[in-house]
Parts: structure tokens; sequence; C-alpha cells
């Protein structure tokens, strides 16, 4: 047989080693091997897209970087131009309109808040026509409606807000 060396390795003994192993055994060796292909695949692909962020972003933060700098430099020279030619700015000139009325404001008159406040005594609602106790659905239809109809008699109750500043 040929020795085939390729990259130092003699491929025959492994192509042996290989064929001896029962029908199973190849199938899973030729999985696992399938298996890392793909993973080097990937990890190969995050390793060239992490590198592609890192440069992308040290370029971009040296371009933001020489921009400021050159600012940095023109504004230098833009302030002792104007410094030594002692010239106004453009956009420092301020010219006053003398007829410009100014407005007075006003603050306000503060007007206290009022609120209504309902407090309804669970112990103490009765009916006035029959004497029977309201139940707690009644109650709480006592509460968010301000009135409320006996289940006994039918007379009608009504809750008395309060008004109260804040």
């Amino acid at each position: 047989m040929i020795d085939v060396n390729i990259f130092g390795i003699p491929w025959e003994e492994i192509v042996n080693w290989f064929v001896i192993q029962p029908i199973y055994g190849q199938i899973l060796i030729l999985v696992g091997v399938i298996a890392l292909l793909a993973l080097a695949i990937v990890l190969v692909y995050y390793i060239l897209k992490g590198v592609a962020y890192l440069v992308y972003y040290i370029l971009k933060g040296t371009y933001y970087l020489l921009k400021g700098i050159g600012l940095l430099f023109y504004k230098a020279c833009e302030a002792l131009y104007y410094a030594i030619s002692e010239k106004p700015k453009p956009g420092s000139v301020s010219i006053q309109q003398p007829g410009a009325p100014q407005i007075e404001i006003q603050p306000e008159p503060i007007i206290p808040i009022q609120k209504n406040h309902q407090h309804i005594q669970p112990d103490a609602t009765f009916c006035t026509e029959c004497g029977t106790k309201y139940t707690d659905k009644m109650i709480q239809t006592l509460s968010n409606k301000g009135s409320v109809f006996c289940i006994h008699c039918g007379k009608g109750f009504q809750a008395n807000f309060l008004e109260i500043e804040i």
C-alpha cells in the first residue's frame, strides 16, 4: 500500500482503524466528526463577528475622537482670531428693539380644592322605616352610588356628601 502523509499524519492508519470499527461505531464517529465541524464553523463565525464589531467600534471611536479634536482646534483658532482682531462674533451681536413692550406675569389666585367625602358607618346603617339592618351589598351600593333602597320595605335612603376644603 501507499503511505499517504498529509500534514505529517499517516492517514492509512486512521482509515484502517475506522474500517475495523462496527457499523454503529462508524456512524457515531461520523456524527461526532460532523458535530465537531459544525461547532468549529460556528465558533469561527462568532470570532470573526466579534473581531468585525471590535474593528468597527474602534474605527468609529477614532473618527469621533478626531472629529472632536478638529472641532476643538477650530473653536480655539476662531476664538483667537476674534480676540486678536477685536471683531465681534457674528452670532454674539445683539440688537435691542427700542419699543418692545414688557409683559408682566400676574400670579393666579389659589383656589382651595373642594373634595366630596362620604363616610358611612357600617354599624349605624339601618332602614328608617322598618328598622332592619342594611346588608353588606346594600352598604356597598350606598357607598358607590350614594343611594339605596331597603330590600324589606322599599324605602329609599340617600347619603349626604360633605364638602371638605384641602
